[in-house]
């Protein structure tokens, strides 16, 4: 099963075949991370310069004081056969190519050395990661492709035939609070496929939520097999790219795939229980849904934070999504009248902030009173009514930390799930920008899901629903 590869995450050393000296070329960058955060040996292959980085280089694999575990190409792919044989030679576990031009460039020549390669790798028990990928990203062993990733492991495991998306979902996901187990780029596919590896991650301890962009399937009765399996275990986001004709045609040149029919792909989600994203943002929203919220089962939503029409358009955007914003129960609007005879009768849900100026009860104890009855299953609040962080004034801006305060209070003292909305802005001013980090830094520290827009949050809340249900049915 999957676990048969957890080797190639624990190599004992690792070698960068074309480690360049100079800072442009890829080489240097693989062989440069790998030294500064890998925890075993880390040797330079480069028959030109006698050290990189201040280490002495090897002219070839075959030339290494010892057997290693695991190898990066970023040589041109007319080497690579000698690369290959020199592996076999030296019980390489794992060659990662992010050696290009082979099937992908639609040419019969480099079609031909690909299979040769992977003949040849086969017979020998060398397991081939790409060619045409960016390889591992493992924090907790400090195996990197991209410089500036969270030094931190996480519970979030993400494949990708692109690279390019990979490192997008890294990045864009650090600064909404994800944190990854595991992250393959892993682009052609001629050995390690996405089944294989979506089988892998389903029995990974370390990983609790599985995303995956993926442009072709190698073999698809393994991975609908796969996936079904991953998915009944923890939850599995997938996005395909290659949807539609110009799309089709551009997966072909990327990564030698074939792309199937959208109404194929959506069918073999409904019927896995995968859930199926439509872009990179909504991706990055189901792996903060599900990697920061506790299982929802309900649709019965509570919606804060707003201020006319904005709650409005809130109330439109959720019922939209399939959630049911339930009028405030009998028991608590009594209460709430209790507090505040003139306050209490006028509060609705989604809760309209800009009514209650005046009033014995604050917004948040509003939504804390709410929220506590077991007429409502999921909570949505916003800290961006009014546009605290849109603006320089300080006194807006302090708003914005009271707000997520009491959110924080909110969500321990419910014990339900809570989805956070920050608008995305962009800082004019250096006491706006630390305003924004210092928010954005607090709301990672808390573990919140957090979201651009009520739109975005709603769509997830749903997703995060509609998956907890089915896995209820099931069992």
């Amino acid at each position: 099963m999957g676990f048969d590869l957890d080797y190639i995450f624990h190599p004992r050393n690792i070698a960068v075949a074309g480690a360049s000296e100079s800072p442009d070329k890829t080489g240097h960058t693989y062989f440069k991370t790998q030294l500064e955060n890998f925890k075993g040996k880390v040797y330079p292959i480069n028959f030109r310069a006698k050290e990189v980085l201040g280490v002495p280089t090897y002219q070839t694999i075959k030339d290494l004081p010892e057997d290693v575990d695991y190898v990066i190409s970023a040589i041109p792919n007319t080497n690579i056969i000698d690369l290959v044989r020199d592996c076999i030679s030296k019980n390489v576990k794992i060659l990662h190519l992010y050696t290009a031009r082979f099937s992908e460039t639609g040419y019969e020549k480099e079609a031909a050395l690909e299979r040769e390669m992977l003949e040849m790798a086969q017979s020998s028990g060398l397991r081939i990661l790409g060619p045409n990928c960016m390889g591992l990203y493992y924090p907790r062993e400090g195996i990197s492709f991209g410089r500036g990733f969270p030094e931190e492991p996480g519970t979030v495991g993400f494949i990708s035939q692109s690279g390019g998306n990979a490192s997008e979902v890294i990045s864009s996901g650090a600064i909404r609070g994800l944190r990854f187990s595991k992250v393959i780029s892993y682009g052609n596919a001629i050995d390690l496929n996405e089944a294989i590896l979506i089988d892998y991650l389903a029995e990974d301890p370390e990983t609790k939520v599985i995303g995956a962009y993926i442009e072709g399937v190698r073999d698809g009765p393994a991975f609908v097999k796969a996936v079904k399996r991953a998915s009944q275990i923890k939850p599995v986001v997938l996005l395909k790219g290659g949807r539609t004709q110009a799309g089709t045609h551009m997966v072909s040149s990327h990564t030698a795939s074939l792309a199937g029919a959208q109404e194929v792909w959506k069918a073999m989600c409904r019927q896995t229980g995968a859930i199926n994203a439509f872009s990179m943002d909504e991706m990055l929203d189901m792996l903060v849904a599900f990697s920061c919220m506790p299982k929802a089962t309900g649709f019965r939503l509570l919606v804060g934070g707003g201020s006319g029409g904005k709650s409005v358009l809130s109330a439109d955007e959720c019922e939209e999504e399939g959630l049911e914003l339930q009028t405030i129960p009998d028991d608590v609007r009594e209460e709430l009248t209790r507090r505040d005879e003139f306050f209490g009768a006028w509060v609705t849900n989604p809760v309209d902030s800009s009514i209650m100026g005046g009033s014995n009860l604050t917004p948040h104890e509003v939504i804390d009173l709410i929220g506590r009855s077991p007429a409502y299953d999921v909570v949505i609040n916003s800290i961006s009514a009014g546009g605290p962080l849109a603006t320089t004034d300080p006194n807006r801006q302090s708003r914005a930390t009271r707000i997520l305060d009491h959110t924080a209070d909110i969500a321990n003292d419910l014990g339900k799930p809570v989805a956070l909305v920050i608008a995305d802005v962009a800082p004019e001013t250096e006491q706006q920008l630390q305003a924004i980090l210092e928010l954005r830094h607090r709301c990672i520290e808390g573990g919140f899901a957090t979201f651009p827009s009520m739109n975005r949050a709603s769509r997830a809340v749903r997703r995060l629903v509609d998956y907890y249900r089915w896995i209820s049915e099931i069992e």
